[in-house]
């Protein structure tokens, strides 16, 4: 895995199942796994010999942002690969380890401010490697099906995500894993910033909201994925030119390098992978 993004499976440290995709809650595990991941350069993953290899596949994420003056566009690259384990791990059969590279959406916006989707939401870590999947959930009826070691949901999952064909509006809900709890955002973070040149002056925007942060006639009007062969690009450091250096020292965007996360504050929660992921 790359040394700035150190993914657990899920925001529970916890490999993903089928359906577990892009359904998760803001949680105090959540919090231990940013920590666990910035603290190490990668996952500890025991894998056996007859795992499942998924090949890998590149997803366009477009956002687009209506404007006074027009629509304004912005996309990103997200290449995602995928490996389940199998028998021969019995403490992790059907388990499903997820990598991904690409860098955060930049949308340059009229009024000289930038909007930029990142690689990780408010409760999912891993969100870039899940996002593509979450067009393909799986049915109230499949996921009610027995326990199944081999995770064979998993394998329907990807299979319909991988015949999906053209653009795809990205839900802005998904259905918790849990009958019991509410729907949860499909959306990845969104930041700006007060500063571009100053990576503490980041601030959350909410989805539901842009004229909050942007001023009257700002409003999102989707986030789009698409399969695609085209190359992951790299532009996101020339224009955060402070995210070369911060991932060299592995600092957050408040500048602390230490372990344990010290505040609820954004700046204190994130780091350069949230922004760019350059290899797996």
């Amino acid at each position: 895995m790359d040394s700035e993004r150190k993914r657990p499976g899920d925001e529970n440290g916890v490999p993903l199942r089928a359906g577990q995709i892009g359904r998760h809650r803001l949680t105090s595990a959540g919090r231990i796994a940013r920590i666990l991941a910035f603290a190490f350069g990668g996952t500890l993953i025991l894998q056996g010999c007859d795992g499942t290899t998924y090949p890998p596949y590149r997803y366009k994420e477009t956002v687009v942002v209506e404007t006074p003056q027009g629509i304004r566009t912005g996309s990103t690259v997200i290449e995602v690969r995928m490996y389940k384990e199998g028998q021969s791990n019995p403490f992790a059969r059907g388990a499903i380890h997820g990598q991904f590279k690409g860098e955060a959406a930049e949308v340059d916006l009229p009024n000289g401010r930038a909007l930029f989707a990142l690689l990780t939401s408010p409760s999912n870590y891993g969100w870039a490697k899940g996002a593509y999947q979450m067009l393909a959930q799986l049915t109230p009826e499949e996921m009610a099906q027995p326990y199944d070691p081999d995770n064979t949901g998993f394998d329907i999952q990807y299979r319909r995500a991988m015949a999906l064909k053209g653009p795809q509006i990205l839900p802005r809900m998904m259905p918790s894993a849990a009958p019991s709890h509410e729907p949860v955002s499909a959306y990845p973070w969104l930041v700006t910033f007060g500063n571009m040149t100053d990576p503490t002056s980041v601030r959350a925007v909410d989805p539901d909201n842009l004229a909050a942060s942007f001023g009257h006639g700002y409003k999102l009007r989707a986030i789009v994925l698409e399969k695609t062969d085209e190359p992951v690009g790299a532009r996101i450091q020339k224009a955060l030119v402070w995210l070369n250096d911060y991932r060299a020292r592995n600092s957050r965007l408040d500048g602390d390098t230490s372990v344990a996360i010290k505040s609820n504050d954004l700046k204190s929660n994130l780091s350069s992978g949230d922004f760019w992921v350059e290899s797996y």
